[in-house]
């Protein structure tokens, strides 16, 4: 395989995409797995449609292949086709699952930088945006999925990501509507905004797709893994020497991780208070993101600042994601 030309972000701007006003045309991409029925692809593309945003396809379907939306060459040469395409200022993910880390190092990077757009998804789609944050600069979205969140009738994180994503967006907090978070460790930090799912990220270690996370505020969430493997997954951060590089963290939902019954076991909150209690930077828990319904979308790459004091924290953007008017 061959990996991607060297790209530096200190010496090439970041590349934004533009904002996001009905009516328009989104590309349709499943870089990982095939949507869990026929039924909630429609109906997502069709929500999309009621709201004004047309849906483009590169491949007739998306047929699994074991827990794959189609074979490596379907799924590259889909999102490859897009990455060239100027007719769609946004890319938007099926549903997660697993599989884009197969094809990360085919991935057209030059024309990503030539042609930038909004990458939305979460989850899986966390390695593809960190990858396009560092080989192009391009700023993502975890947001809503097509076959996911848009297959629901009513999707309040739907109508966030579509306020971040307007060309009246204003920096801000990032979810003034809900209360606080809390502040497991106080402090102010100022940083880009990096993160999205830990397993994906810690999979990144040592290749050449993980953005330099020194200086940045790191935002996490995790479905499925009881307290000890979300242990080992910040064990790898810490031994890589990520952690002690950090501006800030913020918690979001760490879900589906029961211990089994009579099984001894740390709680998440002590595993947390393990790895980032003394490293003397702002930590924030609670944060409205994550594998569950009720949860906001998360630009990947812009400024921010993070605050945690008097038990309580908050997040600001410090820029919009998209080129706004």
């Amino acid at each position: 395989m061959a990996f991607p030309s060297k790209f530096s972000l200190q010496k090439n701007m970041i590349r934004k995409a533009p904002a996001l006003q009905p009516p328009c045309s989104v590309g349709l991409i499943a870089p990982a797995s095939a949507p869990r029925t026929g039924d909630s692809l429609r109906q997502g593309v069709e929500n999309l449609a009621a709201r004004g945003i047309k849906v483009v396809t590169k491949r007739p379907s998306f047929d699994a292949t074991g827990y794959l939306a189609g074979t490596d060459e379907d799924r590259l040469g889909e999102l490859n086709a897009f990455l060239q395409d100027d007719s769609v200022d946004a890319l938007f993910c099926v549903r997660g699952g697993y599989g884009s880390l197969r094809i990360l190092s085919q991935i057209d990077y030059e024309a990503a930088r030539t042609h930038p757009k909004l990458l939305v998804g979460y989850s899986d789609t966390t390695a593809l945006q960190l990858a396009l944050f560092r080989h192009a600069g391009w700023i993502g979205i975890s947001g809503p999925m097509v076959a996911v969140e848009w297959s629901e009738s009513s999707c309040p994180s739907c109508d966030h990501f579509l306020d971040l994503v307007s060309p009246s967006f204003e920096p801000g907090d990032l979810d003034p509507s809900h209360p606080k978070m809390s502040a497991l460790v106080e402090g102010s930090a100022c940083g880009r905004l990096l993160g999205g799912n830990l397993s994906l990220i810690t999979r990144l270690i040592g290749t050449e797709f993980l953005p330099d996370l020194a200086g940045c505020v790191l935002f996490l969430e995790e479905v499925g893994e009881a307290p000890y493997r979300v242990d080992g997954l910040l064990a790898q951060m810490q031994l890589a020497g990520i952690l002690d590089s950090l501006a800030g963290v913020v918690l979001g939902g760490f879900t589906e991780g029961e211990v089994e019954t009579g099984k001894p076991s740390l709680t998440l909150e002590e595993v947390f208070d393990d790895y980032f209690g003394d490293l003397g930077i702002p930590v924030a828990t609670g944060l409205r993101y994550g594998h569950y319904s009720d949860k906001i979308s998360i630009p990947v790459g812009v400024q921010c600042q993070l605050d945690a004091s008097g038990g309580s924290a908050s997040l600001t953007l410090m820029e919009a994601p998209v080129v706004t008017s």
